[in-house]
């Protein structure tokens, strides 16, 4: 008789958890393939944590127990890669981290696979994202970014990208959220990589939101930060005079709040603030289309939701939703060329969401079902952990 198959028990470790995201998501779909796991971060929200990972074991670094370590996180930044390198994982067969910053530190003497959400930003591709925060930044936090990113572009930068390529290079196996990702962990750390595209709930969303009639606005869905392009879609919504409903917050919300005031475009832009798994679904489905203004993108869920939900998409064409959004026959979305709310403002006026058949759409999120996610994954690791042990 054969000898059932030992599961793996895995050592999964993410950057520190505070608040829900991509990355959050993702996470737990890792926690799902690999049950029997334990979570290591760098510290944690407990009132975070038990909202979202109920159940979870996780363990912590000394950082947990600096003192107000979510104010002050640009200067404890500085602290990560040493918090990371001080775990040790004793009777794990394989360490599976997902990183943006420095999970990816950890250190073991088995099979270590990375998924690369992207190389961190901040050092390598900051003129397009972080720095350009900073007037959008106020009290402590834009006086500790400022601390902060006055080591930026020193030699104290360099070594710390000199740390995190040797970090990556040090990693067994890095599979990339995408392509665009790819591209980034061959051009910054000089390594060829693999692609696993993320978990999206695909059926559940296809299976609450069939027999939703659609309406007539659009919708942009996400952070309410500088980089994700909402004043692009705010100003694009406001010249095409087509009404657009803002869902979601961030530190970039009353800013945008003042810009409708100043367009005087209270009658075309409705702020819905926070809202619920339920209803971001419902407005997904309602939506005449998504439009997703945001540059460089490093996959983007909600595109592919929109999708799920029967939903066309208008985005920027650059990053991660050129793999996952068809602009060609059958079509579930289109894209504008040009970074400029005047470019985004011709698709808006010209938009007939009749072109567009949701079952199309829905078919074309099936691509990238968390199932799928789920299988590709855990033969992923069994095999890197099965070739390790022949050798």
């Amino acid at each position: 008789m054969q000898e059932e198959k030992k599961p793996l028990r895995v050592a999964i470790v993410c950057d520190p958890l505070y608040k829900w995201g991509g990355a959050e998501s993702h996470l737990r779909y890792i926690l799902k393939t690999f049950p029997n796991s334990i979570l290591y971060t760098a510290y944690c929200d407990n009132d975070f944590v038990s909202k979202y990972f109920s159940g979870i074991e996780i363990k912590k670094s000394f950082m947990q127990y600096l003192p107000g370590k979510f104010k002050l996180r640009y200067f404890y930044q500085l602290f990560q890669p040493l918090a990371y390198k001080t775990f040790r994982f004793k009777e794990f067969d394989a360490i599976v981290s997902i990183s943006i910053g420095f999970a990816k530190f950890v250190k073991g003497h088995i099979p270590h696979v990375n998924i690369c959400l992207s190389p961190p930003k901040f050092l390598w591709e900051k003129d397009s994202r972080t720095l350009n925060e900073i007037n959008h930044l106020t009290g402590i936090n834009k006086t500790l970014f400022k601390f902060y990113s006055f080591f930026m572009g020193t030699s104290l930068e360099d070594i710390w990208k000199k740390w995190d390529r040797d970090a990556a290079r040090k990693i067994n196996n890095i599979a990339a959220i995408s392509y665009v990702v790819k591209r980034r962990v061959k051009k910054y750390y000089d390594i060829d990589c693999d692609v696993i595209y993320p978990p999206v709930e695909v059926q559940e969303i296809q299976d609450s939101t069939k027999g939703i009639k659609k309406e007539s606005w659009f919708l942009y869905l996400g952070r309410v930060e500088t980089y994700k392009g909402v004043e692009l879609a705010i100003r694009a919504a406001y010249e095409a005079k087509v009404p657009l409903k803002v869902a979601g917050v961030g530190d970039d919300l009353e800013r945008m709040k003042e810009l409708v005031k100043e367009l005087n475009a209270k009658g075309y832009v409705k702020f819905l603030g926070y809202v619920s798994d339920e209803e971001r679904i419902e407005l997904l489905a309602k939506a005449k289309a998504l439009i997703f203004p945001v540059k460089g993108e490093d996959f983007g869920i909600v595109p592919v939701e929109a999708n799920a939900a029967g939903t066309p998409v208008i985005a920027y064409k650059d990053g991660g939703v050129i793999e996952t959004i068809s602009d060609s026959n059958p079509k579930s979305g289109e894209f504008f060329d040009k970074y400029d709310y005047k470019s985004l403002a011709k698709i808006l006026k010209r938009f007939d969401g009749r072109e567009y058949k949701a079952e199309t759409c829905r078919n074309q999120s099936c691509n990238f079902a968390s199932n799928i996610f789920v299988y590709k994954l855990k033969r992923y690791v069994e095999d890197i952990v099965k070739e390790r042990n022949k050798s």
